[in-house]
């Protein structure tokens, strides 16, 4: 695993760790040791207490995402029960089950996202029953021989 797949945000309490200990006369480096997380991290936490007053994040620009890890779940869910389904029926299932409505490109994007994309079904030519026996017996036959 990558580090940047390690990080994460870290939460209301666990800034409030920090800032507790700081005010506690613990040193930035002490402060790490002690709840095992990098200098770096104490020490932005603790400029921006110090300067801001604050220790919870500060919202940020752009659009938040209308679907949640649930929502997502549901998706695939609907994707795996039938795998034949057009993107407009994937959208027109998924919409049912939501409060709001969300567009095929949303379904799409997220659906890319999960490792699912779309492809033409392989042709199969039709084998009708009577060709089926015939096939197995000249297989039966090949085996005999």
């Amino acid at each position: 695993m990558s580090k940047r797949s390690e990080r994460r945000e870290l939460t209301n309490f666990e800034c409030g760790e920090i800032i507790g200990l700081h005010k506690g006369g613990f040193s930035q480096r002490k402060i790490a040791e002690t709840l095992n997380r990098p200098k770096s991290t104490v020490g932005d936490i603790v400029k921006k207490f110090n300067t801001l007053g604050l220790t919870s994040t500060i919202p940020r620009s752009g659009r938040p995402k209308i679907l949640n890890d649930r929502d997502k779940r549901h998706l695939v869910k609907i994707i795996k029960a039938n795998r034949n389904l057009t993107l407009a029926e994937i959208t027109e299932k998924f919409n049912a089950t939501l409060k709001f409505s969300v567009s095929d490109r949303t379904v799409q994007r997220v659906l890319h996202e999960e490792g699912y994309s779309g492809h033409a079904a392989k042709k199969k030519p039709f084998i009708s029953e009577q060709n089926r026996k015939n096939s197995l017996e000249v297989s039966y036959e090949k085996k005999l021989d």
